[in-house]
């Protein structure tokens, strides 16, 4: 939604979603609000330098778009690929932007906006949006995952993301399922294996749920064994976390009518009782906005002296 321009006493915030492909930043208000917005290419086979000042540019071009000056912002935040050390405020190794391997982004965005800035992992800022102001948007507890290429995870608890002490809470991608990682289940991988399974074709995930809905049953197949398995890290961090709302996102989720049914009846089983009868899985609410408008809650979910 787009906003009127706000008073001097207004609480905005930049919010900044670094990926392979594209910077989308925006200036939000506290609720949600988007008053501008802009994407810019992230040029990631370009050197260190050009792809900090593509960063830089997007968030310039909506500050400009929204026509304030930098003592309305709060800070700014960034959500970027893990894996990420926070405490330094450096983006380590993810292999879609390679130019930025070992940068300390926070403290080179610092000087070249002149704000605070607050650094956290796409997921967390994915699940934070939503539970801010989208499908957990007043639950106490709200935690999910983002279904890709990889397997993501958040937690966020009275309105701040649970990080733990090292960055990496929630990250179970790497958790053991049937004698692999259960990412290799729970991915676009592991659709496109599991047609592979009934049918010998290499396929995408996207091909798969395309195949599905125009009546190919091993492809319907392949969707529901997806749902089946996705129940289990499902089932697993409901009963960790006890959540108000459980909120999936990610691509995978465009194809929600094909897995969900299995996921959720599959999961119930496995869930306490007490969980489970309060407990709401449900998709994302906000779409491609979610990464922008988590990483701007970053800001207005840290600490007052920020």
């Amino acid at each position: 939604m787009t906003a009127e321009r706000p008073t001097g006493s207004a609480r905005l915030a930049v919010g900044i979603d670094l990926g392979g492909t594209k910077v989308h930043a925006g200036v939000v208000s506290a609720s949600g609000e988007v008053l501008a917005e802009t994407r810019v290419p992230t040029e990631a086979d370009k050197d260190t330098d050009a792809v900090v000042g593509n960063i830089v540019r997007a968030a310039h071009g909506a500050i400009d778009e929204a026509g304030i000056g930098s003592g309305h912002l709060l800070g700014v935040g960034l959500g970027a690929p893990a894996p990420l050390d926070l405490g330094a405020g450096v983006i380590l190794t993810p292999g879609n932007l390679p130019s930025l391997h070992g940068v300390p982004i926070v403290s080179r965005l610092t000087d070249a906006l002149g704000a605070p800035v607050l650094l956290n992992n796409d997921g967390n800022c994915f699940g934070l949006a939503e539970a801010r102001f989208g499908a957990g948007a007043g639950a106490r507890v709200c935690c999910g995952l983002t279904l890709g290429t990889g397997l993501g995870g958040f937690l966020v608890i009275e309105g701040r993301v649970f990080d733990g002490p090292h960055g990496a809470a929630v990250e179970i991608w790497c958790s053991p399922y049937q004698g692999d990682q259960v990412e290799e289940k729970v991915s676009g991988r592991g659709v496109a294996r599991n047609y592979k399974k009934f049918t010998e074709r290499v396929v995408t995930a996207a091909e798969v749920a395309r195949l599905a809905r125009d009546g190919d049953e091993h492809a319907a197949e392949a969707w529901r064994e997806f749902g089946r398995d996705l129940a289990a890290p499902v089932a697993y961090l409901c009963n960790i976390a006890d959540p108000d709302v459980f909120v999936l996102g990610g691509s995978m989720c465009k194809a929600w009518e094909l897995f969900y049914e299995p996921m959720v009846h599959e999961a119930r089983k496995y869930i306490n009782e007490v969980t489970r009868q309060a407990v709401r899985i449900v998709p994302g609410a906000l779409g491609d906005a979610a990464g922008m408008l988590g990483a701007a809650a970053l800001v207005f979910s840290a600490p007052a002296d920020l």
